[in-house]
């Protein structure tokens, strides 16, 4: 890619978005918070096809974990957006989860994803197939452990809000917000809701959004 794509990208934002950008600047008013993955193939705006720029408050970062930065930035979207949906959305094929089954990865990645229960995610996974003696293939161990990942996340999300944000707590507990767990597969584009415990039976099979 070459400077001239970015400015050709941009004097299209220009022309395409003034209307909306006139409205934004009088404020955000995203309805939904999506904590997701780094990954350039995790787009969120194109996955849920909500087009204009302003419909979703989003953190990014390796793996999709809630660290600091994803703690802050739900509070203050809690506090101060009212969104209706909080996702945490992960996705197959994801490298920062990939890494801790390899050597020789980035110190920083592997460090980023065991610190936030990557690793514990992927311990898990390991000895439930052992105890119920199950063979899966890579693809589906792999499924296995980013899902258990989210379900990991999502549970930290809740306990966060219990604990530091019982108002906010209250507006999930009562359905006001709903905390949905996901995966995006990047391949066949389906996005699946992540089940609520371990779960390797029925050929793998999961319930579509």
């Amino acid at each position: 890619m070459k400077l001239k794509a970015l400015r050709s990208g941009w004097r299209r934002h220009l022309r395409h978005y003034s209307r909306l950008r006139r409205k934004l600047g009088g404020g955000q008013d995203p309805k939904v918070f999506c904590l997701s993955c780094s990954d350039s193939r995790v787009s969120v705006h194109e996955i849920f096809d909500l087009g204009e720029p302003g419909s979703i408050f989003e953190v990014k970062n390796v793996g999709g974990l809630f660290t600091d930065d994803a703690r802050s930035a739900l509070v203050y979207s809690l506090n101060h957006l009212s969104p209706d949906f909080v996702l945490v959305l992960h996705h197959t094929r994801c490298g920062g989860y990939h890494s801790l089954g390899e050597q020789g990865v980035e110190a920083d990645i592997r460090k980023h994803m065991v610190a936030n229960g990557g690793l514990t995610a992927r311990l898990r996974v390991e000895a439930y197939l052992a105890e119920h003696d199950i063979q899966l293939s890579e693809d589906d161990m792999e499924q296995l452990i980013i899902e258990e990942g989210c379900r990991m996340q999502t549970e930290s999300v809740i306990s966060f809000l219990k604990i530091s944000y019982p108002k906010q707590y209250d507006r999930v507990k009562e359905g006001e917000v709903k905390i949905l767990p996901l995966l995006y597969d990047i391949v066949s584009g389906r996005v699946l809701v992540v089940p609520e415990r371990l779960d390797a039976g029925s050929s793998m099979k999961r319930k579509q959004l």
